[in-house]
């Protein structure tokens, strides 16, 4: 056990701290200062920077005849493509509505064995969803190689 003097106040005298952190300044000349701004870097250093102060581009104007069609053009591809997918989801709604009778109307142990998930296929991988931007025409992701 410690001391009970240890414990009062003003007891425990610490020296005080110094700061050991970094190493100390060391005077360098203008020559060696300068080498040392470019030196050792490779070529994405030059490039970062450069794209980090690079001005902002603005988007162009557009004039009122040409944003009026592309407004139009944007209108109509988002009521096309939203009709598509709400009629794609109502036939697998009506699937999903007759395979649930179907289970329904089953025996418990052939209902039980089809509820179970053993043979279930994966969705669809060419199955389309809604994105920020219409597909780019000719663009096909084959091309590219995921890293995925």
């Amino acid at each position: 056990m410690l001391p009970r003097a240890l414990f009062q106040r003003g007891a425990l005298r610490c020296a005080p701290a110094r700061r050991r952190l970094a190493a100390p300044k060391t005077k360098k000349s203008k020559a060696k200062k300068q080498d040392d701004e470019g030196g050792g870097r490779d070529g994405s250093y030059d490039f970062f920077k450069a794209v980090i102060d690079a001005p902002r581009r603005r988007r162009p104007r557009l004039g009122e005849d040409e944003a009026a069609r592309n407004f139009e053009t944007g209108r109509t591809y988002n009521k096309l493509t939203r009709a598509k997918h709400c009629a794609f989801e109502a036939r697998l709604q009506m699937k999903l509505d007759l395979q649930q009778a179907a289970v329904a109307t089953l025996p418990p142990d052939l209902r039980k064995r089809a509820k179970s998930l053993e043979g279930v296929p994966l969705p669809p991988l060419d199955r389309r969803f809604w994105a920020l931007t219409p597909p780019i025409p000719g663009f096909q992701p084959e091309q590219y190689e995921d890293d995925d």
